[in-house]
């Protein structure tokens, strides 16, 4: 399955050290954290008490060769057009890659799926 390179901030963490903190760490490249543009918010629904907010950044500068420096945890790097993303890519983060291509600064995922209040 594929994803894009993401992660969790750190305790006291300010988004944007943690978007080139996490590209760093999973994939060898570093990004000067004050250049990635934030491209869309996903509120993505997984289950009761498992929510949570997605912050997608597009990076168009950086030093370094992407690798997978994290091999441990994950497969190789796999280049794809964003338009035409491989069926294997996770749904969660497709709809990020979607809500960026079609300018949308905000999209839910999967809220359809919660339970109905009783």
């Amino acid at each position: 399955m594929l994803r894009l390179p993401s992660g969790h901030l750190e305790e006291g963490e300010p988004l944007h050290q943690g978007a080139a903190r996490e590209l760093r760490e999973e994939v060898g490249i570093t990004v000067d954290p004050d250049t990635p543009r934030l491209a869309t918010i996903v509120h993505h629904y997984r289950r009761p008490g498992r929510a949570r907010l997605g912050a997608f950044f597009v990076a168009t500068h950086w030093e370094g060769e992407p690798v997978n420096a994290e091999p441990h945890k994950c497969g190789p790097l796999v280049w794809a057009d964003p338009h035409h993303l491989p069926e294997n890519t996770i749904d969660y983060p497709a709809q990020g890659i979607r809500a960026w291509l079609e300018g949308h600064g905000y999209v839910p995922h999967n809220w359809e799926r919660l339970p109905t209040a009783r």
